[in-house]
């Protein structure tokens, strides 16, 4: 009998074990909760950022996903490595920065920049990009930017000749959200800070044509229009 209860006793201590361990992964799931200027570190200075607030009406941010919180200098190196890849431009990683604003909620409003690197290295045909993909081009659609410019950096290798394109499109995935009749404005904002961060950080020839703030860019087409069209295998930004 005391062999037995020994067992039990021991069992018990061994079941109270595996539970405190496998409630332990479940506190350490708890996302971590960040500042602005942690969210995507260097991406969203100044006016990015409070824009940014704006949208997803929060001053706190979770981070749910470390491998989508990629910094300005991660983001950059990224476009480098990928306008270095030449013909394999188009299968390189394309960063993606998911910003989700913290609780007292019941859900998650979030935001996402997804960064991709393009060149005439591609092999696309000669107009592509061309006359219409040139330069700094800012296209909307709902709550959605498309959002495009030409970097030229001794730091990457490229030249007037075959510049760094550089699209970004950010999305706004809240449904709840006040829309783009009260937030277009925001939306660019926030777009605007990042793309003038990386082309800061490649040392792009004159900020690759950005104006300092996003009050002074080209006024945005609608519907996506002069985004340009996306080599097969690419998603269009």
């Amino acid at each position: 009998m005391t062999r037995q209860f020994a067992g039990l006793a021991m069992f018990a201590m061994l079941a109270v074990g595996c539970s405190a361990d496998e409630a332990e992964p479940s506190a350490q799931a708890a996302p971590q909760e960040l500042s602005i200027g942690q969210v995507c570190p260097g991406l969203f200075p100044g006016d990015g950022g409070g824009a940014l607030e704006r949208v997803l009406e929060s001053t706190a941010f979770l981070l749910r996903d470390e491998g989508k919180n990629p910094g300005v200098q991660e983001v950059a190196q990224a476009m480098e490595d990928a306008y270095r890849a030449g013909a394999k431009i188009r299968d390189m990683p394309q960063p993606v920065c998911v910003i989700s604003g913290a609780p007292p909620r019941s859900h998650f409003p979030t935001a996402q920049l997804m960064f991709t690197a393009y060149s005439k290295h591609a092999g696309d045909p000669v107009d592509f990009p061309g006359v219409s993909d040139s330069g700094v081009r800012v296209s909307t659609d709902g709550k959605r930017v498309y959002f495009s410019y030409d970097c030229v950096s001794p730091r990457v290798g490229a030249t007037p000749d075959i510049p760094l394109r550089i699209r970004i499109l950010f999305h706004e995935q809240w449904d709840e959200s006040k829309g783009p009749t009260a937030l277009a404005q925001d939306y660019l904002a926030v777009t605007h800070s990042a793309a003038l961060a990386v082309a800061k950080a490649l040392g792009c020839v004159d900020d690759g044509g950005l104006p300092a703030r996003a009050q002074e860019l080209p006024p945005a087409a609608g519907a996506g229009a002069g985004a340009g069209s996306a080599p097969a295998g690419r998603p269009a930004p």
